[in-house]
């Protein structure tokens, strides 16, 4: 089932709930940043409180995606701490997890997640991606589409051996591009989510997106012109195939100050606000 196209939404607007949108873990507070007309699949933020355990074996009959965006949470003794990453297969089997300090998770459940107490019967080991701390990886320039402009560089995570989705860091310097005789939009063929680390992002036709931004971009959608005059570092998800980009021959103008004007759906076109940086001195 599809979800709505979302071109942004400060995840700091949006309030917290108790649980997740699925059975198992009421001991947490999440955040429902998109999810899908069903109710299946959907992209969250959990909050794990401070002394945070499961002391016996648990799976999860959904895929399990995280990046860790604060804190840190242990999982069968590998520690995840902030920006590190992990995909679980359906049914794979976490024997303990903690988190003595609490930690703060973006999730994407690929399915209505249900965690069960036990073991699980059986997961697709060529989907699992058990730890990956993308701060001990270089960034690599030569994974970035030649069509994009020069400076930016790309941490990869996880290609899916099956449908070739893709998750990675995407990282761009300041000043990047100036504003000189405008820009092109541009679209996919396939969903880019997106959520920002760190930086901001600026949409001509959107509005600027600081830490917390995030986009469900829907297929075939023209957005832009884009730049960002502080850089940025996000994490990026491909959905229902690889990343593939498809610019306008147009060019249109492009400013540091656009107006807000977020495309969302109703329910959070209610709840939204304009970024707000912070001054730095």
């Amino acid at each position: 089932m599809a979800r709505p196209h979302i071109m942004f939404m400060m995840a700091q607007d949006i309030p917290w709930q108790k649980g997740i949108y699925g059975e198992g873990r009421a001991d947490v507070e999440s955040k429902v940043l998109s999810i899908d007309e069903a109710g299946t699949d959907a992209s969250i933020v959990i909050r794990y409180p401070a002394g945070w355990s499961r002391e016996q074996p648990e799976h999860c009959t959904a895929h399990e995606e995280f990046l860790v965006l604060d804190g840190a949470i242990t999982i069968d003794g590998m520690t995840y701490d902030k920006h590190c990453y992990g995909f679980f297969p359906a049914g794979y089997t976490r024997e303990k997890a903690a988190s003595p300090h609490g930690a703060v998770l973006l999730t994407m459940f690929y399915d209505r997640p249900e965690i069960k107490a036990g073991k699980g019967a059986a997961f697709d080991e060529k989907l699992l991606v058990r730890f990956v701390d993308p701060k001990r990886m270089e960034w690599d320039p030569g994974l970035v589409d030649p069509q994009l402009a020069k400076g930016v560089a790309i941490k990869p995570l996880r290609e899916d051996p099956y449908t070739k989705e893709v998750s990675f860091l995407y990282s761009s310097p300041p000043h990047r591009v100036p504003p000189v005789g405008g820009k092109p939009q541009w679209t996919h063929p396939m969903v880019e989510e997106l959520y920002t680390l760190d930086g901001e992002y600026v949409w001509a036709d959107a509005g600027r997106m600081g830490p917390g931004g995030y986009c469900w971009w829907r297929e075939d959608v023209y957005h832009g012109p884009s730049g960002t005059d502080t850089g940025y570092n996000l994490f990026v998800r491909t959905v229902n195939g690889p990343l593939v980009n498809h610019f306008d021959t147009v060019k249109k103008p492009f400013t540091w100050e656009p107006a807000f004007a977020p495309h969302l759906p109703p329910h959070l076109k209610a709840i939204a606000k304009p970024y707000r940086r912070a001054p730095n001195y």
